[in-house]
């Protein structure tokens, strides 16, 4: 499985490009989700970017296998059934939680339960208007594959990237942060939610990685605050921040794993897992 660990350490390439200084006029505003011109707010000058680290979409769940943290299915098993009617902000979050949801269930081998969750990530994306990104059909290929992990995790980042590719050139990078805070809101909810959450110092250093990656998500998705949903969803990501603030830990950047001081003891991981669990609910469709 040494293809599952290289997963972790992955950057978003859009992020960069969304808060890259340009000397162009800001895109004007047509909706709440369109790419807009933060640069001048984050202090840069023409021609710089900065670099957001954010969750790669299958960090947790793979560092969850290569840890041999057992299958917890119980935590995924209320599968969404009704997809459609739902706004475009709740439908790109879900995109992300299901995308997490698909990537536990098919490392872990449980088929079904990651047939039934690829089923639900093409039929997101077909409601965001971007299967026509993939370029074959999800479904088949996942079925083909479904007994190897490496390519099924290949079909899961195709995916992924084609979303982000897709909203990028169609300067809609804020569709493509809120499956981001998805994937971060569902894999941090499964890294609290797992048996050895709390006597496993790996798992503590994972959950600590989701400091850096609130703040981050916090700091872009501000520029969306004029949407009452997302003010909505900062509110609760800052008390979730507080939580996650007093954990003290050392990053390698070679290995993408993070160190604590010392270990989260069971009162923090229980606050940090009732903040998760309350974003987690208030979006979840």
């Amino acid at each position: 499985m040494a293809s599952l660990r290289k997963i972790a350490p992955f950057v978003l390439g859009f992020l960069s490009v969304l808060v890259a200084c340009t000397s162009e006029e800001p895109t004007e505003v047509v909706d709440e989700f369109r790419t807009i011109n933060i640069a001048d707010s984050l202090g840069l000058d023409s021609g710089d970017a900065r670099i957001f680290i954010l969750p790669a979409p299958l960090q947790v769940v793979s560092a969850l296998h290569v840890q041999a943290i057992p299958y917890k299915p119980g935590l995924i098993s209320d599968i969404p059934k009704e997809l459609a009617g739902n706004k475009e902000y709740r439908i790109a979050l879900n995109l992300g939680i299901n995308t997490i949801d698909l990537g536990y269930a098919t490392i872990n081998s449980d088929h079904q339960m990651g047939i039934n969750y690829a089923t639900n990530v093409e039929k997101l994306m077909d409601l965001l208007g971007i299967r026509s990104a993939l370029k074959a059909a999800m479904i088949k290929r996942f079925e083909n594959n479904a007994s190897n992990i490496d390519s099924v995790s290949s079909i899961i980042l195709d995916a992924y990237r084609a979303s982000h590719e897709y909203f990028q050139l169609n300067q809609r990078e804020g569709v493509g942060l809120l499956i981001l805070t998805g994937c971060f809101v569902e894999g941090l909810y499964l890294a609290t939610g797992v048996d050895q959450a709390l006597s496993n110092r790996q798992i503590h250093g994972l959950i600590a990685l989701h400091k850096e990656y609130a703040a981050n998500i916090l700091l872009l998705l501000h520029y969306y605050r004029g949407s009452d949903d997302v003010a909505s969803l900062l509110t609760k990501l800052e008390a979730l921040s507080v939580e996650l603030e007093t954990l003290n830990y050392t990053y390698n950047s070679a290995t993408g794993k993070a160190r604590l001081d010392m270990p989260i003891q069971e009162e923090k991981l229980a606050a940090i897992k009732a903040k998760i669990l309350e974003i987690r609910n208030s979006v979840r469709i």
